[in-house]
């Protein structure tokens, strides 16, 4: 009889023992969202270059990438990406009649806007498009 209770007891010992080797569930984890915006995946040309207007708006990123985004009835609109004192930056920048404008963000969407009705906006991939916005180039819109 005690042999019959030193191998059940042996047995509920070696039950315990492999309870503590399953996998727990991993925890949740909640990492910030990453934002991409395809309209940088493309090779710069020469168009890409902010012009002399502008060029003192970006002295704070180092890093910095800028794609023309196209003229909207003579704004010209660059959306610009670059690494700032506070991780990466995206930006607008608007040129008219040698005047610039920028609006800049760390995440998410940009509006900017020149003083008129219409806005011009920066939107991450899978965001959908700004309530009446019209397309100017990849994640570039203009809401009037």
């Amino acid at each position: 009889m005690h042999r019959g209770i030193a191998v059940l007891a042996v047995a509920f010992v070696g039950v315990l023992g492999l309870a503590g080797c399953t996998d727990a569930a991993p925890e949740p984890t909640n990492s910030p969202r990453t934002y991409t915006y395809s309209i940088f995946d493309s090779g710069a040309e020469d168009i890409d270059t902010l012009p002399d207007a502008a060029s003192d708006l970006f002295a704070d990123l180092t890093q910095s990438m800028s794609r023309y985004a196209g003229d909207d009835n003579g704004t010209q609109v660059w959306a610009v990406r670059g690494i700032g004192t506070e991780g990466p930056q995206y930006c607008l920048v608007l040129v008219a009649y040698d005047m610039a404008s920028t609006g800049c963000a760390s995440r998410g969407g940009v509006g900017v806007s020149r003083g008129t009705p219409a806005t011009y906006q920066l939107v991450p991939d899978g965001d959908p498009a700004p309530d009446g916005g019209v397309k100017l180039a990849e994640n570039v819109y203009v809401v009037r």
